[in-house]
């Protein structure tokens, strides 16, 4: 029952009373020219208008409880994903569509509200059920449910799938918070096929090298039959294995040495023979996109002497064939004419100058130094060659630490495992004394006496106008590494640690005003196509609100022209509907006059996933449905549904809602007024009054 309230004291209310009394007695104190009878209701109407006037003024408020029923609501999740129509033909599709609109209608009936959700988690259409999403990801399209549900009556969902995902986590992992039916739809009879599953190789190669392609094929029914693999590039078929089938069911391993012979963005195509009976030849077919660069890194090590040390850094750099080696000692061969990526100088700024030659030529290059140094390194150079490091050393004396990894390190990541292992290795000799790096220098290793941590650096880097630098204060690293294999069986994580450095390091410094770059090097023809422009002043601040105007164009198609102007750093051009290929691009913009330019390419790829696997998973919808209070359906056996569909009763929400509204919001309210100050008005008019 309502309950009525005023904002202000209900003792005003008589005083309100008396003053709507005297306003009326003065108005119709006189006779009027009507009858005694007229007169006395015209004064009854008024007194009842400025009282119910003098009432609003109180501003009273209605207090009342709403009471609301929700229904349950049941979801069809429907995948619909074009492998859905796998070993299904039109008249099963259409049925599967009946079937659906039959159990809307029955759930309805039980008075619940049944929505129809896709995998993009939009509502689908349910009269023209449309199988066409290139990807399946069940786990995220459950997700989405219980977030988009969530503080409703959600009572069950009826997921409609073939139980395959190439998409996301499995949906096994996620318990649902909900009733979860399944149905499953399609073939679990695995049909004669060849499938190209598996492809690995190299991202980036370099011209005139070979470089190999690993593939995996799978054999399903082909027993004791041959077929061949190729690699293709512009129908030319470059290299061919026979591959010998040796069971029903079979994985052959294939190694295929291809040979990198044009520069750039270069696409090789994949493909195995089909064979007669063969139910799928879609999944025997791929493409890959090498990038064919024509040169590798050149990273020179220089010393004044032999040192073990000069062989355990060869060996972590040997490791990554993008990285070429050129060791320099003095009275050998001498330091080739070239350029070169990073220069790392062992005993740096040593005291009699045996490789001081070659430093002064590196540096003039702005080459990338790492110095290592040790006890013959001379330290009153430091202020020329590493401004603003300082060592004050006590007396030459040195010190025994081992490296600490600083967890503010922020350049690259580095394994976990990397300070446990450390804190077991010998210690090195350094410099004794006040240490203090570099002010913009970001420190790696700091020193570790025994089991204590102190506030100075054993290693740091620092990024310098032109190019990188790096500092070890010791020497006799070599230890290190052979102390972790004595220890662990391998050099993980001293491996680790210094490649990431010499990559890093030998990276060129970036000092271009304009960049403009797609955020990934590849995508997926159902994928929009990303990019992101950079533009900076004289100073290299970051700029926004000029035009960015670019051009992308393949072998297949002819140019096409896209602009936009960034406004954040988060601006975006996306770019929808590109076929499968190799693309070059080309950027424009213009900043105080001035014209910049980038270039770049960019690969998509059609991966078909939907049609790489056509055999129906019901495992999966079985546990699925079992692990989360549900049943599961065979799609051409769907008596057991119906029946079930009988016991279901899922209850209503009853919510209550407590409402507070003033009186004066209501229509009646005013209605009220005007009728009485009608009737008034009226009631005069027709007695000949004013």
């Amino acid at each position: 029952m309502p309950i009525i309230q005023f904002e202000y004291s209900l003792w005003l209310l008589p005083l309100y009373f008396l003053l709507a009394l005297g306003l009326t007695f003065l108005l119709y104190s006189k006779q009027g020219p009507w009858s005694k009878t007229t007169q006395r209701v015209l004064f009854a109407v008024r007194l009842l208008l400025l009282t119910w006037l003098a009432v609003l003024l109180l501003n009273p408020l209605v207090n009342q409880y709403l009471e609301q029923v929700e229904k349950p609501t049941v979801v069809l999740a429907i995948d619909n994903s074009s492998s859905m129509t796998n070993g299904v033909d039109s008249l099963q599709l259409v049925q599967l569509q009946s079937d659906l609109g039959s159990l809307q209608s029955q759930l309805e009936e039980k008075n619940y509200q049944v929505d129809w959700v896709g995998l993009d988690n939009q509502s689908l259409d349910k009269n023209s059920l449309q199988f066409t999403e290139e990807n399946t990801d069940l786990g995220a399209m459950l997700q989405e449910i219980q977030a988009r549900y969530e503080n409703t009556n959600l009572a069950s969902v009826f997921l409609v799938s073939d139980g395959k995902f190439n998409r996301g986590s499995s949906p096994i992992y996620q318990t649902q918070q909900f009733d979860l039916h399944t149905i499953g739809v399609g073939d679990t009879i695995q049909k004669l096929d060849l499938e190209l599953r598996t492809l690995r190789y190299n991202k980036v190669a370099y011209q005139g090298n070979r470089f190999p392609i690993i593939a995996e094929v799978y054999n399903y029914g082909f027993a004791g039959e041959e077929t061949q693999i190729r690699v293709k590039k512009n129908s030319k078929v470059l290299k061919t294995e026979t591959i010998r089938l040796q069971s029903k069911e079979s994985l052959s391993r294939v190694e295929l040495e291809v040979e990198a012979s044009a520069k750039g963005l270069q696409r090789y195509t994949i493909e195995l023979v089909a064979l007669s009976g063969e139910a799928v030849i879609e999944n025997n077919r791929r493409n890959i996109y090498i990038d064919v660069i024509d040169g590798k890194q050149k990273i020179a090590l220089i010393a004044p002497a032999p040192h073990p040390d000069l062989k355990a850094l060869r060996t972590v750099i040997e490791q990554n064939k993008n990285f070429e080696v050129h060791t320099f000692l003095p009275g050998q061969k001498p330091l080739p004419k070239e350029k070169f990526d990073l220069a790392i100088v062992h005993q740096a700024f040593d005291r009699y100058n045996r490789t001081q030659k070659e430093l002064d030529e590196l540096l003039a290059q702005s080459v990338p130094m790492f110095y290592i140094l040790g006890p013959r390194s001379n330290l009153n150079a430091l202020n020329k060659y590493v401004p603003g490091l300082t060592i004050d050393q006590k007396r030459n004396q040195r010190d025994q630490v081992v490296g600490q990894l600083n967890q503010g390190f922020g350049l690259f990541t580095l394994s976990d495992e990397t300070n446990e292992r450390w804190a077991e290795f010998v210690p090195v000799s350094v410099p004794y004394g006040d240490i203090q790096a570099p002010a913009k220098a970001q420190v790696l290793l700091n020193q570790k006496v025994g089991s204590v941590t102190i506030d100075k650096p054993l290693m740091f880097v620092q990024e310098l106008d032109r190019s990188k630098m790096a500092v070890l204060l010791a020497d006799g690293i070599w230890q290190w590494r052979l102390q972790e294999y004595a220890l662990y069986e391998d050099t993980e994580t001293f491996d680790d640690l210094f490649l990431k450095l010499i990559q890093y390091l030998s990276t060129k410094v970036d000092k271009r005003k304009f960049r403009c770059y797609p955020v990934e090097n590849e995508f997926v023809t159902n994928q929009s196509v990303s990019f992101q422009a950079e533009l900076y002043n004289e100073i290299y601040e970051r700029v926004y609100g000029s035009e960015v105007v670019i051009t992308i164009q393949s072998d297949e198609m002819p140019e096409k022209e896209f602009s936009f102007t960034p406004s954040s750093q988060y601006s975006e051009l996306e770019i929808t509907s590109l076929a499968a290929g190799s693309y070059q691009y080309r950027a424009e913009t213009q900043l105080n006059g001035k014209r910049h330019t980038a270039s770049g390419t960019f690969v998509v790829k059609d991966e078909q996933l939907e049609q790489l696997d056509q055999v129906a998973d019901f495992t999966l919808l079985r546990q699925l449905a079992s692990e989360n209070q549900g049943h599961f359906y065979a799609f051409d056996s769907l008596a057991p549904l119906w029946s079930d569909l009988g016991q279901l009763d899922y209850k209503s929400r009853i919510h209550y809602q407590d409402q507070t509204f003033p009186v004066i919001n209501l229509l009646w309210a005013l209605i009220l007024v005007l009728s009485l100050a009608s009737l008034e008005w009226g009631g005069r008019k027709y007695s000949g009054g004013y």
